[in-house]
């Protein structure tokens, strides 16, 4: 019990000297989890483009890097890390990447309202799952910022 304590006190401590504005790092972490949503539709759009460029390395992806857009998805990869790094000073791993992993529900939605992607039954089924599982991890988080 005293683990939980001692986490607790920790998750207390960074929130309270964390910076407001821009420089908040709940924001950062929605900025991480767009820039690396919206890299994943550049990485799609970019590779399917250059999908029928032929070379001796097409079979490993490398001709997607003649694509504009991919070059824009790394770009956005770049401050994805960056927000991120910035991110896990204030904020503990425990609670940052469970709720990161929003990225695995917008994903798939994106795919399928922008690429027009089919989402299966079940690919459904575990995209619920998941936001169960953001709702479980989001609820304490909830609290403790009321308590701020």
């Amino acid at each position: 019990m005293s683990r939980v304590r001692a986490g607790l006190a920790f998750t207390l401590n960074m929130t309270n000297n964390r910076p407001s504005g821009f420089a908040n790092p709940w924001l950062q972490l929605a900025l991480s989890v767009i820039c690396v949503l919206a890299s994943e539709l550049l990485l799609k759009r970019g590779a399917s483009d250059t999908a029928s460029l032929a070379g001796a390395w097409s079979w490993t992806g490398i001709s997607g890097l003649a694509s504009p857009l991919v070059w824009w998805a790394i770009l956005l990869i770049m401050l994805s890390f960056l927000s991120w790094l910035y991110v896990l000073k204030y904020i503990p791993l425990s609670v940052a990447f469970p709720l990161s992993r929003v990225v695995d529900v917008l994903v798939p939605i994106c795919c399928w309202i922008f690429l027009g992607e089919i989402i299966s039954a079940r690919r459904w089924c575990g995209i619920a799952l998941v936001i169960i599982g953001l709702a479980i991890v989001a609820k304490p988080v909830a609290r403790l910022e009321e308590r701020l």
